[in-house]
C-alpha cells in the first residue's frame, strides 16, 4: 500500500511539471530562436519635424507597427527603392559597422519596406547604401541622421515578451529627408526672354543650389542644348560662388566646338569636386550665343539646360528648369507700288533705327538675308542701282541698302524687337525702325518723308502686315497752249490800246 501511494505521488508531481511547462508564459528568449525585422522608410521634409518617440497622434513608440500619416504627420510619404544591408555589430570599428551578414540586403518595396529575416540574437547595425539605392522620384535622400541605426535582438516589449517573426516582428522606421539640386537659367543674368539682332552676342547663365547629402553624389552633370536658331560662341566660365572652378574638377566632353549651330554645352563634376560641395552652395555656367541665319522670325529661340544627378551613378535623375528662357528677333516685308498700286521696280532705300542712324551690315546679318540678297533685293550703293546677287555680296560695315526688286518687293530679315523680359509673342513686343528713300524708281518722284515700320513677332510672317510704299510719278509744268496766248493777247491789246491813245493825243 505504501509502494502504490508512493508512486501515486510521483505521477502527480511529474504531471504538474509538464502542466507547468504547457501553462506557463516564456520570460525569456532562447538562443536558437531567429528574428524579423521590418524596416519601413519614411520621407519627411524637415528631420526637426521627427517624432522622438511620441508621434504627432500621441502615440508611443515601442517597436510596433505604426499608421505613418498619424504618427509622423500629414505629408509623410515612404520611399520605395531605397538600399539597406544588415552588418554585424564591430566595436572595434569607430562606425561600429561589421561585415555584411549573408543575405541581408535589399530594396524597400514599392510600399518602402524591406522585412530582413530569421536573424539570430545579437547586435547589428543597419546600413543605408545610398549608391545602390534607386529611387522612383526625382529626389535623392539628403540627411541620414539615423542610419547607421544600432538594433538589437530580441527587442522587448513594453507590455512584456519580444517581437518574433512574421506579423509579430519589430518594425524599425529610418529617418531621411529627400532634396535635389535646383536649376534656373537666365540670359542677361536674370531675364527669362531677350531679343538681339541677329550676330550680336547674348550670355547665358545656369545657376544651380546645392541640396543637402550633395557631397554623397557620384554624379553631377550640367547640360544644355540650343536650339537650331541659336550657335555656341564660347566663353564657358564655371563658379562655385564667386570663385572661378578650376577646369581639372570638371570635364567638357560632349561640348561643340565654337561657332557651332545649335550647339552643345556639357558640364561633368569630378565626385572630388563634388565631395568637396555643401548644402546652399550656388553653381553658375556663363557661355556666350548668337541668334544665327536659321532662327525662325518672331519665333522663340529655346535654350534647354537639364541637371542629371544621383548618388547611384547607374541611376540618374534629370531636373530642368520650369521656365527656359530664349531669345527671339524679327523682319518685316515692303512692297513698293504707285497710286495705281502697279509695283515698281529700282526704287533704293536706307535703313535706318527709330532716331535716323544707319543699320550697317554684319557678317551674320548678310547670311540671314542671303535669299533676298542672292534675288536681288538689297543694292550695295544708296544712289545708282547696283542690286546684289549670289555672287554681288553687301560688305560688312556698310549701311544696308533695300532695293525694291521687279514685283516692287523688299524685305529685311534678323532685327530685334521689343524689351528684356518680353514673351516673344506678347503684344506690346515690338520696336520701331525706319527707311529713307535715297533714289526713286526712273520717272518718279523722291520720297521726301521717312516710312516708318514697326518690327514685332509676326511683322514678317503675317501677309496684312507688309509695309506698302507709294510714289507718285514727277509732274512737269506746261509751257505754251492757251495760258500763253491770252498772255500774248493782252500784251497785243495794251500796246493797241496805248497806240490809239497816243494818235489821239496828237491830233
Amino acid at each position: 500500500m505504501k509502494n502504490v501511494k508512493r508512486y501515486f505521488l510521483s505521477f502527480l508531481a511529474a504531471l504538474s511539471i509538464v502542466l507547468l511547462a504547457f501553462g506557463a508564459d516564456k520570460t525569456f528568449a532562447t538562443t536558437e530562436e531567429t528574428y524579423d525585422i521590418v524596416l519601413t522608410k519614411v520621407k519627411m521634409a524637415n528631420l526637426n519635424d521627427w517624432p522622438k518617440q511620441t508621434g504627432a497622434d500621441g502615440t508611443e513608440y515601442t517597436g510596433q507597427q505604426l499608421n505613418i500619416q498619424n504618427y509622423f504627420g500629414a505629408g509623410s510619404e515612404t520611399l520605395p527603392g531605397v538600399w539597406f544591408e544588415v552588418h554585424k555589430y564591430d566595436d572595434s570599428k569607430a562606425d561600429k559597422v561589421g561585415e555584411l551578414v549573408a543575405g541581408q540586403e535589399g530594396k524597400t518595396d514599392a510600399a518602402g519596406q524591406i522585412t530582413f529575416k530569421d536573424l539570430p540574437a545579437g547586435k547589428y547595425m543597419i546600413v543605408e547604401n545610398k549608391e545602390k539605392s534607386e529611387l522612383s522620384s526625382q529626389e535623392q535622400l539628403a540627411e541620414s541622421a539615423a542610419v547607421p541605426m544600432e538594433i538589437e535582438l530580441p527587442v522587448y516589449k513594453a507590455t512584456g515578451g519580444w517581437y518574433t517573426t512574421g506579423t509579430d516582428a519589430v518594425h524599425v522606421y529610418p529617418k531621411n529627408t529627400v532634396d535635389k539640386p535646383s536649376i534656373d537659367k537666365v540670359v542677361n543674368d536674370h531675364d527669362k526672354h531677350d531679343t538681339a539682332t541677329i550676330g550680336v552676342k547674348k550670355t547665358f547663365k545656369v545657376t544651380s543650389k546645392m541640396p543637402k547629402g550633395i557631397e554623397d553624389y557620384k554624379v553631377l552633370t550640367f547640360t544644355d542644348k540650343m536650339s537650331a536658331g541659336l550657335t555656341y560662341k564660347g566663353n564657358l566660365v564655371v563658379k562655385k560662388g564667386n570663385d572661378v572652378v578650376p577646369t581639372t574638377d570638371y570635364e567638357t566632353t560632349g561640348t561643340s566646338p565654337v561657332d557651332t549651330k545649335a550647339g552643345t554645352i556639357s558640364v561633368a563634376f569630378k565626385e572630388t569636386f563634388i565631395k568637396s560641395l555643401k548644402a546652399n552652395d550656388v553653381i553658375t555656367i556663363t557661355y556666350d550665343t548668337v541668334i544665327n541665319e536659321d532662327a525662325v522670325m518672331g519665333e522663340a529661340n529655346k535654350n534647354d539646360v537639364k541637371v542629371d544627378y544621383g548618388t547611384n551613378p547607374n541611376f540618374k535623375k534629370e531636373e530642368k528648369p520650369t521656365d527656359i528662357p530664349e531669345l527671339h528677333t524679327g523682319g518685316a516685308k515692303f512692297i513698293k507700288n504707285d497710286k495705281n498700286s502697279t509695283p515698281l521696280a529700282g526704287a533704293i532705300f536706307e535703313l535706318q533705327d527709330s532716331s535716323g542712324q544707319q543699320i550697317k551690315w554684319t557678317e551674320d546679318l548678310i547670311k540671314a538675308n542671303k535669299d533676298a540678297i542672292a534675288a536681288g533685293k538689297f543694292s550695295t550703293s544708296g544712289t545708282t542701282v547696283t542690286a546684289t546677287s549670289s555672287t554681288v555680296q553687301p560688305t560688312a560695315g556698310q549701311p544696308i541698302y533695300l532695293l525694291s526688286a521687279t514685283d516692287g518687293t523688299f524685305e529685311i530679315k534678323g532685327l530685334a524687337y521689343g524689351s528684356a523680359n518680353q514673351n516673344h509673342d506678347d503684344a506690346s513686343a515690338m520696336t520701331e525702325y525706319q527707311i529713307k528713300e535715297t533714289k526713286a524708281p526712273e520717272g518718279y518722284a523722291l520720297l521726301q518723308q521717312v516710312i516708318e515700320f514697326a518690327v514685332s513677332h509676326d511683322s514678317y510672317s503675317n501677309a496684312n502686315k507688309i509695309v506698302k510704299v507709294v510714289n507718285n510719278k514727277v509732274t512737269i509744268p506746261q509751257t505754251g497752249g492757251i495760258g500763253s496766248a491770252l498772255v500774248i493777247a493782252a500784251g497785243v491789246l495794251v500796246v493797241g490800246l496805248g497806240f490809239i491813245a497816243k494818235r489821239r493825243s496828237a491830233k
